[in-house]
């Protein structure tokens, strides 16, 4: 791996290239790619690539929540031993499981990457044969 600087015009490259499915490993294992230190490094310490890369990531989010769908409804192999087909709904669930994981941690809030509001903390009183007692409701 050569060392590159990296550039608004490279950080859209591996940002492209992360929003078809591709690891960041796998794009800074490449010969003419930056390593993946340094990617990690620019985007810590300039804003503007920073959003690059999330946007990126937020891309390869939604290829992997399409991936999914692909991988649990395509057909099962017909020629395999029961013992095989088996093994391969377990690669498939694993696969499925993993992706999901790694979803979750890319695109918490969505493709627009947007926190829903929270409705604000409500209080419940509940009375009890003259006693009041209030309820803090935690949202959550």
């Amino acid at each position: 791996m050569a060392f590159r600087k990296i550039n608004k015009t490279l950080m859209t490259q591996i940002a492209d290239r992360l929003g078809s499915g591709e690891t960041l490993l796998k794009i800074c294992a490449e010969e003419d790619m930056p390593g993946y230190r340094t990617v990690t490094r620019a985007v810590l310490k300039d804003d503007e690539l920073y959003e690059i890369y999330r946007k990126g990531r937020l891309m390869q989010a939604e290829f992997y929540s399409d991936h999914i769908n692909d991988i649990a409804m395509s057909p099962l192999p017909q020629d395999l031993d029961p013992r095989m087909l088996n093994a391969e709904v377990q690669r498939r669930r694993l696969e499925v499981d993993t992706l999901k994981f790694t979803m979750g941690k890319l695109q918490p809030w969505g493709l627009r990457d947007k926190k829903e509001e929270a409705p604000a903390q409500q209080s419940i009183t509940i009375s009890w044969q003259g006693n009041e007692v209030v309820a803090e409701e935690g949202q959550g």
